[in-house]
């Protein structure tokens, strides 16, 4: 990379969206193929759709843009979603029917992407910046992990129904995510130590 990655997302057939420091990268087998330079937004995080078609990249100024992707190139379609705040991460659900984002306003939205990306359901719980979010490998929940310490699972269906692990990590607040399988949450901090949960519905 010409500069610093801060996201990077991985698709079907090869393909790879890293989304740099005033640039964001196409990549296909581990070579460059397409960036965007000169970008009149400051590009935070990006997600590829699991088929290969879009790469959203969430920004600074609360907007994600969506990009196709066509052959090696991304082609601006002027399409956009506007959030309440800047995006801070987001994910597509592993089988590429939601975008769940979080941005520094609290708030975390799952958008249903068949349906020209409408909002599927707004959930609210962190009382301070979420910073990290993760797909269950069911598409039905997600985990978002925050400044707060906290971790929440979410179901996207209904928002009242959501597990709340607090104090996951004591000294510091959870850096990253993943789930091994539909019942196991893998968390990370900067505290140094790696935690995994249980997660029973």
């Amino acid at each position: 990379m010409d500069f610093q990655p801060k996201s990077v997302s991985g698709a079907a057939g090869g393909l790879s969206l890293a989304v740099c420091i005033g640039q964001v990268v196409l990549l296909k087998n581990k070579k460059k193929v397409f960036t965007m330079d000169n970008l009149d937004y400051e590009a935070e995080v990006g997600a590829l759709h699991p088929g290969g078609s879009t790469a959203a990249v969430g920004g600074a100024d609360g907007k994600v843009r969506l990009y196709s992707v066509q052959g090696n190139t991304l082609k601006d379609e002027g399409k956009t979603i506007e959030l309440s705040g800047a995006i801070t991460d987001m994910a597509y659900s592993n089988d590429g029917a939601y975008l769940a984002l979080i941005d520094d306003k609290k708030v975390t939205s799952v958008f249903t992407v068949a349906d020209d990306y409408s909002v599927k359901n707004n959930f609210y719980g962190h009382h301070a910046k979420p910073v990290t979010l993760a797909w269950s490998p069911d598409n039905e929940h997600f985990a978002t992990g925050g400044m707060d310490m906290m971790v929440f699972i979410w179901t996207v269906s209904d928002p009242d129904k959501r597990i709340k692990v607090p104090d996951t990590h004591r000294l510091h607040h959870v850096s990253g995510l993943a789930w091994v399988d539909e019942h196991t949450l893998v968390t990370t901090s900067h505290d140094a130590s790696i935690k995994q949960w249980t997660i029973k519905y």
